[in-house]
C-alpha cells in the first residue's frame, strides 16, 4: 500500500480546493469566488485499496498585511515542508505572470516531486493554454540548482476533467507506508469546524466584496436533542461596526439566507435536522488578535 501528503498550492482563486474536493471526491474544502476564501490547512483524505493520500488545500499564496494573513502564510510553508509530492496550481483563465513561473521554481528547489495542474481549461481555448505550456516547458528540463516539473497536466477541477491523470501522477511517486486516518474519514478536521466553514461559504457568496477578508465564523454551542434534532449557536464575526447591518441586511434578510443556505448543508453533515441560530458579534480588528483567531480555530501553534 502506499500513502503520503500532498501539498496543493497555488495564488488566490487557482482553484486549488475544487481540485481537493475533486480529488477526495467529497467537499471537504470550501468554495468561492471570492480570493482567499482558504484561510487554514485543510487535509483531504483518499483512502483506496491500494493508497491513502492526504491532500492538504493551502491558502493562497500572498503577501501577509495582518496577523491572520501570516497564519495562513505559515499553513502554505508548513503544508509544502510535510509534502511527499506537490501540485502547483495555475489559473490558465488569467494571465500567467513571472510570479506563477516564480512559484513553480521554487519548490522544484526543494526535495518533493512537483507537479503543475494548468486549471481552469474549460474556461478557455488551446490557443490559450498553448502558450503557457511553452512558457512553462523550460521547467520540465532539469538544470543547476534544481530539479524538473514530473509532469504538466491541463485540468479542470470544476469539471474533474484529467484529475484521474494527474492522480495516478501522484500516486506512481509515493511511497510505500502505512494509513494515518480511519478510512471512512474524509477530513481531519472536526464537526464544528466543518459547520462553521459552511456558514463562511454561504456568507462569502451572499455578502459583498468588501466584507468577506473581515468575516469570521465561531459555533458557540451545539448539542443533540433526544428527538435527534441538533441545535447550534453560531458567531458570525465582523472587523468593523458598520459591518454589521451589511451582514444582517434589512429586516435580518441577509442573515436569514445565509442561515438557510447553510442549514441544508450543515445537515447532509450531521445526518439529521438542525436548528441553528446566527448572532452577527463585532470584534475590532479581530485579524491581528491571536486570541480571536484561536477561537476560531486560527491557532499558530498548531501548524
Amino acid at each position: 500500500m502506499k500513502s503520503g501528503f500532498v501539498s496543493i498550492i497555488g495564488k488566490p482563486n487557482a482553484g486549488k480546493s475544487s481540485l481537493v474536493n475533486a480529488l477526495v471526491g467529497e467537499k471537504v474544502s470550501i468554495v468561492s469566488p471570492k480570493a482567499q476564501t482558504t484561510r487554514d490547512r485543510i487535509n483531504g483524505i483518499l483512502t483506496r485499496d491500494d493508497c491513502q493520500i492526504v491532500f492538504s488545500d493551502t491558502p493562497g499564496v500572498h503577501r501577509p498585511t495582518s496577523g491572520l494573513g501570516r497564519y495562513m502564510d505559515k499553513c502554505v510553508r508548513s503544508s509544502a515542508a510535510d509534502a511527499d509530492a506537490i501540485v502547483v496550481v495555475i489559473d490558465v483563465s488569467r494571465r500567467v505572470s513571472d510570479g506563477d513561473i516564480a512559484l513553480v521554481e521554487k519548490y522544484l528547489r526543494g526535495d518533493a516531486p512537483v507537479f503543475v495542474a494548468l486549471n481552469k481549461v474549460d474556461l478557455c481555448s488551446y490557443e490559450k493554454v498553448y502558450p503557457v505550456l511553452e512558457r512553462i516547458k523550460p521547467l520540465t528540463a532539469e538544470a543547476e540548482g534544481r530539479k524538473a516539473i514530473r509532469d504538466v497536466i491541463p485540468i479542470s477541477a470544476r469539471k474533474k476533467k484529467n484529475v484521474d491523470v494527474l492522480l495516478a501522477d501522484i500516486i506512481a511517486v509515493l511511497p510505500e507506508g502505512p494509513m494515518y486516518y480511519p478510512a471512512d474519514e474524509p477530513t481531519d478536521r472536526s464537526e464544528r469546524y466543518m459547520i462553521a466553514e459552511i456558514v463562511r461559504e454561504k456568507a462569502l457568496l451572499l455578502l459583498g466584496d468588501e466584507l468577506p477578508h473581515g468575516i469570521g465564523v465561531e459555533v458557540t454551542d451545539m448539542f443533540t436533542q433526544d428527538n435527534g434534532l441538533t441545535r447550534m449557536s453560531i458567531d458570525v464575526i465582523a472587523e468593523k461596526e458598520s459591518h454589521k447591518p451589511m451582514i444582517i441586511g434589512s429586516g435580518g434578510e441577509k442573515l436569514k439566507a445565509i442561515a438557510e443556505r447553510a442549514r441544508k448543508d450543515v445537515e447532509r453533515l450531521v445526518g439529521g435536522k438542525v436548528y441553528m441560530e446566527l448572532y452577527v458579534k463585532v470584534r475590532e480588528n479581530w485579524r491581528n488578535s491571536a486570541a480571536v483567531m484561536r477561537d476560531m480555530g486560527y491557532d499558530p501553534k498548531k501548524v
